[in-house]
């Protein structure tokens, strides 16, 4: 039983983790596009909706150019790291004999590397929501809240109409 549990959480942590290096590697957000599921991001549609000053655009611009290089940098090493985990995945799933520690290993690596990008993407956030003055976050917060209901009952409609 207890194998088959950790088989589980390795089945549930490696796409997860290597679906969220992809979404960073293409350069945030922009990898979400299309996809399923409701996620609170902040976007530069929502921003537009702000009544930005001169100022603060400018400010916003030098910080997503500043992200965008970043990321142009980390996607080859964060793409070449996934390849790798990749391959040691493979490893593991095709050797005579399962390596628990080393798939304990792999997973645990992958998932601090998503917490890593995670903590880079707040920060990242937390640099432009510091942009905007107290009304601005208000109004942001309350778009992205009305983004979440209807994400999340359009969500609940998908659902019914499956199953």
């Amino acid at each position: 039983m207890a194998m088959s549990k950790k088989w589980l959480v390795s089945a549930l942590v490696l796409p997860l983790a290597l679906g969220a290096t992809t979404v960073m590697a293409k350069g945030g957000d922009k990898g979400m596009k299309g996809g399923h599921g409701c996620h609170g991001d902040i976007s530069s549609r929502s921003f537009r909706q702000l009544d930005l000053t001169d100022e603060q655009k400018a400010e916003l611009e030098t910080i997503r150019s500043e992200m965008k290089e970043s990321y142009k940098g980390k996607g080859t090493e964060m793409r070449a790291q996934m390849k790798a985990n990749k391959a040691k995945e493979r490893e593991l799933v095709l050797a005579a004999d399962f390596n628990e520690q080393e798939a304990q290993a792999l997973a645990q690596e992958m998932v601090e590397q998503r917490a890593n990008m995670q903590v880079e993407k707040m920060r990242v956030q937390h640099r432009m929501m510091s942009v905007l003055t107290a009304e601005q976050k208000d109004k942001l917060v309350q778009m992205q809240d009305e983004r979440m209901q209807k994400c999340e009952q359009k969500m609940e409609k998908k659902r019914a109409n499956n199953g």
